[in-house]
């Protein structure tokens, strides 16, 4: 019997974690990457004894594949509590999170300002409450969610002016989750329910990896091994017959006995060009938004006593963080971090500039309104500084794409039997899903290869 070849391209989420769970099967894989490291938006850094999250900072409480690779790797996890501070109507107030009647009362008075308890707005927050809870086994990014049972054609903007969400709580809202989000409102109305359900409804069923989220590449790199070729692009997947039969890279052809692309949907016609027109379509709708990341390591703390982070849910201010309160390992004794995040178009319109003038412009937007008693850093301060960009940051699940993306995946296994896609995009958009679909895909290629003669 001679071994079987799988070629998975894409070192993220999705293709780190299809090459492990085919490690775990028997199979070696070889697996390729453009970049010059792999990772991708679960992607962890390490400078001078910080450790950096890239992409992903945090897991959220239905990410069961998460946590069973986190368990399985040894990576221990520490529950992530968001003091934050919100910027609106020019003044600021801070939230904790909701763990007992003391902690409630103490919020009234924010809540207030962040329009929660207007009549309007609890009127209009009981009811996505109370249809939240009753679909607990839908609105979730657990591998076996089932949430595209509820896919429509709704929006989720279209889904707040239906319950009558007044616009000062959408402001809110949309502050809390659009600096990664994109322009939550054109997303489906299910899948925005479920980040609704995850954040505010659990938000004390967050965890990180206690080295950071990007701990988790790290660990399915070591156990990978030397299966992985990064600065190795593949310039194309050759199909004969409905099969594939090798991927073409700058050293030549490498033959497969079966293919797993893990490559955001945008660049999968881009190596796969001889995909039906129905899945080239399918995958020309999916949609990304587009983030910056700017993380500056700090001998001091940068936000106010106690502050996870702060928002300017009014504009495009960057949100701030210092995830060293939650998880002092990820840094130095006696160092801290800044991390700014923006997205939309203002992340958009920092995309093309250099490292330092991206720096410049995000720290000159926050510094117009800083926290009260902040240690915000200079343009020329800090013990390092990273950039991070990017294009196509968290896959936006737009109405009717679950159904769609149903039926591509029926076309493509009639059209190849032995390629598979993976990706966020093919189960619930998340680091889950990313996760979920390349275990998926690896376990379809080693039952195929299991039932075919060498």
């Amino acid at each position: 019997m001679e071994p079987r070849r799988v070629i998975i391209i894409g070192g993220g989420a999705a293709g780190l974690s299809a090459a492990y769970t085919l490690k775990k099967r028997g199979i070696n894989p070889i697996l390729l990457e453009a970049n010059d490291r792999v990772g991708g938006r679960l992607g962890g850094d390490r400078v001078d004894g910080f450790c950096l999250d890239e992409g992903a900072d945090f897991f959220c409480g239905s990410y069961d594949v998460a946590f069973r690779l986190c368990e399985e790797l040894g990576l221990p996890l520490i529950r992530s509590e968001m003091n934050l501070g919100w910027y609106r109507n020019r003044r600021w107030v801070q939230t904790t999170p909701i763990q007992s009647v003391g902690n409630l009362i103490r919020n009234l008075s924010p809540f207030w300002t962040l329009g929660f308890l207007s009549p309007r707005a609890v009127w209009a927050i009981l009811k996505l409450v109370k249809r939240i809870k009753a679909q607990p086994e839908y609105l979730s990014f657990a591998s076996n969610s089932r949430m595209a049972e509820l896919d429509g054609e709704e929006n989720f903007g279209d889904y707040l002016a239906r319950i009558g969400v007044p616009e000062y709580l959408k402001v809110t809202l949309r502050g809390f989750l659009e600096m990664t989000m994109g322009h939550i409102e054109y997303a489906g109305a299910a899948y925005m329910r479920a980040y609704l359900a995850e954040m505010l409804l659990k938000a004390d069923q967050i965890y990180v990896p206690e080295q950071g989220a990007g701990a988790l590449t790290h660990a399915l790199v070591e156990a990978c091994g030397d299966i992985i070729r990064v600065s190795t692009p593949a310039k194309r997947v050759v199909i004969r017959d409905r099969a594939v039969t090798s991927v073409i890279t700058d050293d030549g052809p490498i033959e497969a006995d079966a293919v797993i692309c893990a490559l955001p949907a945008t660049k999968v016609a881009d190596v796969i060009p001889d995909l039906s027109a129905e899945i080239r379509h399918t995958l020309g709708k999916v949609t990304y938004s587009t983030g910056v990341r700017v993380v500056i390591g700090l001998d001091h703390s940068p936000l106010p006593v106690g502050w996870h982070g702060a928002l300017y849910p009014e504009d495009e201010t960057p949100l701030l963080l210092d995830r060293s309160i939650n998880l002092p390992a990820i840094t130095p004794p006696g160092k801290s971090m800044l991390d700014l995040l923006v997205g939309r178009d203002r992340a958009e319109e920092l995309l093309p500039l250099d490292d330092e003038e991206i720096k410049h412009q995000m720290l000159g937007d926050v510094r117009r309104n800083p926290p009260p008693n902040s240690a915000l850093p200079d343009d020329d301060e800090g013990l390092f500084t990273r950039v991070y960009r990017w294009k196509e940051a968290v896959c936006m699940m737009s109405p009717g794409m679950f159904k769609a993306v149903a039926e591509m995946r029926r076309q493509l296994d009639r059209d190849v039997k032995n390629l598979f896609l993976a990706g966020d995009y093919m189960r619930v958009p998340s680091v889950n899903g990313a996760l979920a679909s390349g275990v998926g895909a690896a376990s379809q290629a080693a039952e195929l290869l299991a039932s075919r003669p060498a």
